[in-house]
């Protein structure tokens, strides 16, 4: 299935055919007057009439015919015509409705259809689809947010000032509002096995109950006035390097300045319900006894300008691998053992005197030195000072039992005494692959762990499909907008999100139509896999306030935030693409979503297997966790993986994390590293034992 957001800014403009009576032809369009609209407010439409006069008017009715995606109920609202002088051909004729979203109507995304009416003939005379809009249910919101000051040394008391709003007429009672050092309340920051994401006696979480047993009367705002919220602390600890006077560069222990944010968030009394999270603004913390270096905020490219590498950014290539004689096409740097290596090239001569009877010759080594093959590729070549001549040949058949690895590559142009006149040097990777990938995500940009097999699997022409299960809604949502993130601003985050992926992984070669997007919430998956089970039961999310998908360019528009359907869903993308290979996030991810979403996919698999629906023998990879805690370990066991990369590869591995801006890409773009630096191999972890142990973590 083609995920396109475009479906967003579709074309809202029909022609529509002439009436029978010959009337002038005529144009509509419109849009709702904003992307989403909490339950039990107005939803407003707007439209435009073009092509006839006012006095025609009076033979049209407009209408919008509003629907939740994925059923047949329509609500329809008139919409009137604004005003009542004339308007002429150029202006057009406006209308405008309302509809009333009822308290109860279900969170997701509506279809809105524009239909004309022609009064005269009493009988509908067009419809057109416009963009539609999302309907979420927000309860409690974090109005405005404060810190006491801007800069604080290490100790100092943080004091916060919170204002809370209550969107309902229902009183909320008994609401608990802390402040912690936590960014996020589902990243565990536990490394044992057994603590519980909610236990709040770890010091590093440093939370702080502001108000607890708080009651906030049916649309009433409430200040908590400014308070003690904590103290400043260092949350990074790094060391950096600073010059000294007239000096080399010098490590100092003593942690620098840095930027921190806090959190603020909402709780029911039990904490088991969060109502709403906000950050704080930027706040400088500092040693007591220096304010340098200067910290600067992940709007900048670097933390520190002593980060700053001046030599690196220089050459990308070493010295020596570039030729301006040899112009190698690197495209295609990645084979299987029995593909056969087709070298392109352009020789230029570069030369004051012309050549005559020069060959080409390629050598393949391997990574110990050793020669594994050598191919002329071109021989007699004549070239005038400044002539070109384009080479394409084969080198290497590559064997069927050759080892999986790094190849280095070779290119020389000898003469017929046997000098050498210009080389060039690359590389490229060999590895055994599946005849079909599948990778799991829990947000965009996690596939950049698997960035190298997309890429290894994408030059060998594999079918490969990327599924996102959230739409990462939540990360980085303030810093995109400068601003506190409402649900019109998440879900507009989530397909920002998107669309990066869609890029990033167009950077590796792998088009649109090959992603798969779920529209799950950000942070939600941890409670939809214990807590919201069945589809009658949805967990709410928190930016998005929405229980089922509001997007409309996902897989499944809709999709009820419970695991039954998730599950159900992941059973049919695996059934309808039968993957030789499934790759996903480590079971034992301290970021439930991380987690959970290994856990989705090898309950998929699991529950396939038992349906007899998947090949036993299907692999299963996982990445490399970045840090356990927060759930008991998984049960399986594993072998490790390694697949290969050439330069070329690799360092469009690295360069595709430039793309997510919006995830810090700028601090990746600004650390790159050249490419002798950049890693040849991606380790993954295969589970031996997917097809056992089901159940372990319900």
């Amino acid at each position: 299935m083609v995920m396109r957001s475009g479906l967003w800014t579709m074309a809202l403009c029909l022609v529509l055919a002439a009436a029978a009576h010959g009337a002038e032809e005529l144009s509509i369009e419109g849009a709702p007057s904003d992307t989403g609209y909490n339950v039990g407010s107005e939803a407003t439409i707007r439209a435009t009439l073009h092509g006839e006069t006012a006095g025609d008017l009076a033979r049209f009715a407009v209408f919008a015919d509003i629907s939740y995606i994925g059923t047949t109920a329509v609500s329809s609202v008139q919409l009137d015509l604004n005003g009542k002088e004339a308007m002429g051909r150029a202006q057009g004729a406006t209308f405008e409705g309302a509809w009333l979203i009822p308290n109860e109507a279900p969170t997701g995304v509506y279809s809105v259809t524009l239909r004309v009416e022609d009064r005269e003939a009493q009988k509908v005379f067009a419809r057109q689809k416009i963009r539609g809009f999302a309907a979420y249910r927000k309860l409690v919101r974090i109005a405005r947010l404060a810190l006491d000051k801007t800069f604080y040394t290490v100790g100092d008391p943080i004091e916060c000032e919170v204002v809370l709003e209550n969107l309902t007429r229902t009183p909320m009672k008994g609401l608990k509002v802390e402040f912690s050092n936590a960014n996020y309340p589902w990243i565990s920051l536990f490394s044992s096995a057994g603590a519980a994401a909610s236990d709040t006696s770890n010091p590093e979480l440093a939370i702080k109950v502001l108000r607890e047993h708080l009651d906030l009367p049916g649309r009433s705002e409430v200040t908590i006035p400014m308070m003690p919220a904590g103290r400043a602390a260092f949350l990074q600890g790094q060391q950096v390097a600073v010059m000294g006077a007239g000096g080399p560069a010098r490590h100092e222990k003593l942690a620098p300045p840095e930027v921190d944010s806090y959190t603020v968030a909402v709780w029911n009394a039990d904490r088991t319900v969060l109502y709403d999270m906000q950050f704080t603004t930027p706040a400088i913390v500092r040693p007591p006894d220096r304010d340098l270096p200067k910290p600067y905020s992940r709007n900048f490219t670097h933390p520190y300008n002593s980060d700053i590498d001046f030599t690196k950014y220089r050459e990308f290539y070493p010295p020596g691998m570039l030729s301006p004689a040899i112009t190698l096409d690197r495209a295609h740097t990645l084979y299987r053992p029995g593909d056969t290596v087709r070298i392109k090239a352009t020789v230029k001569n570069s030369t004051e005197a012309a050549w005559r009877g020069v060959t080409l010759r390629a050598e393949f080594t391997d990574a110990s030195g050793k020669q594994v093959q050598s191919a002329t590729l071109a021989s007699g070549l004549a070239l005038d000072k400044e002539a070109t001549r384009a080479v394409e040949a084969d080198a290497w058949t590559i064997p069927a039992t050759t080892t999986p690895g790094n190849y280095p590559l070779k290119l020389a142009l000898v003469t017929p005494e046997g000098g050498t006149l210009a080389t060039t040097t690359s590389d490229i990777a060999v590895n055994s692959l599946p005849a079909s990938l599948m990778i799991f995500n829990a947000h965009e940009d996690d596939e950049g762990a698997y960035g190298g097999l997309v890429r290894v699997a994408v030059e060998a022409g594999i079918p490969v499909r990327v599924v996102f299960f959230t739409s990462g809604d939540v990360g980085a949502c303030e810093r995109y907008y400068s601003k506190p993130c409402g649900p019109n601003e998440a879900r507009e985050f989530g397909m920002v999100r998107m669309e990066e992926s869609v890029e990033a992984l167009g950077h590796l070669g792998l088009k649109r139509e090959n992603l798969i997007f779920l529209g799950l919430p950000d942070g939600g998956s941890g409670a939809i896999w214990s807590q919201n089970i069945k589809p009658s039961n949805p967990f709410l999310s928190i930016y998005l306030a929405a229980d089922h998908a509001p997007y409309g360019n996902v897989l499944k528009p809709n999709l009820p935030y419970a695991r039954e359907p998730v599950i159900d869903l992941v059973k049919q993308i695996i059934s309808d693409f039968h993957p030789a290979m499934i790759a996903t996030t480590h079971p034992d991810e301290r970021h439930v979503d991380h987690r959970t979403a290994n856990w989705f996919a090898l309950k998929a698999c699991q529950e396939l297997l038992r349906e007899k629906r998947i090949d036993p023998a299907t692999v299963v990879l996982t990445d490399v966790s970045y840090g356990a805690g927060g759930f008991k370990p998984a049960p399986y066991q594993y072998d490790k993986v390694t697949y290969y990369l050439s330069g070329e590869a690799a360092a469009l591995k690295q360069e595709m994390l430039w793309i997510y801006q919006s995830q810090d890409g700028n601090l990746s773009e600004g650390m790159r590293r050249p490419l002798t630096e950049l890693p040849r191999e991606e380790h993954h972890l295969r589970i031996v034992d997917w097809q056992q142990h089901e159940g372990w973590n319900e």
